[in-house]
């Protein structure tokens, strides 16, 4: 069994309600006040303090832009969901939810890929009847492979649902 201290639990807290947002120039008072606004429980100076250092250390420089023209300064969100789950993760679990995170993208665009010619298929399936037969048989060849990549690509999601 894994036991978190606060800090650790409150770093975790934090980084899911960062997932789940997208910020455009808001000061980070205004960003705590978000985080706050359903977990009243966590509003105090402590918590804030320690919230606002590990922004400052490790997620300010890495995952917003900061507008410094003015003060208090402003920040815009410059990371992606993935990005913030795979930092929220234990070290030892991080190259595993890369890599099933960068292969599932792939399939995905190969899979786009495949409904598109799919579609262009059964376009010339229409329009060259004197080969229809050739036509199907291609057709009934990238159908399998879109069950196989529409499979693998449903599988990598159910595994990456298992880092949440």
């Amino acid at each position: 069994m894994v036991f978190m201290t606060k800090g650790q639990i409150l770093q975790r807290l934090f980084i899911r309600f960062l997932i789940a947002k997208k910020f455009e120039k808001y000061e980070f008072t205004q960003i705590w006040s978000l985080f706050i606004e359903n977990r009243k429980y966590l509003n105090t100076e402590e918590n804030f303090e320690f919230i606002y250092q590990f922004f400052k250390q490790l997620l300010e420089k890495r995952f917003f832009i900061i507008d410094m023209e003015k003060l208090p300064l402003k920040y815009t969100s410059a990371y992606e969901s993935y990005e913030l789950k795979k930092f929220n993760l234990p070290e030892e679990l991080q190259s595993a939810y890369e890599s099933i995170f960068i292969k599932t993208k792939s399939l995905e665009k190969d899979l786009q890929k495949n409904e598109m010619e799919i579609q262009y298929f059964e376009e010339y399936f229409k329009e060259y009847p004197v080969i229809q037969f050739q036509i199907e048989l291609l057709l009934h060849k990238k159908q399998q492979e879109h069950l196989k990549l529409k499979t693998q690509v449903d599988v990598l999601k159910e595994l990456i649902k298992t880092f949440d």
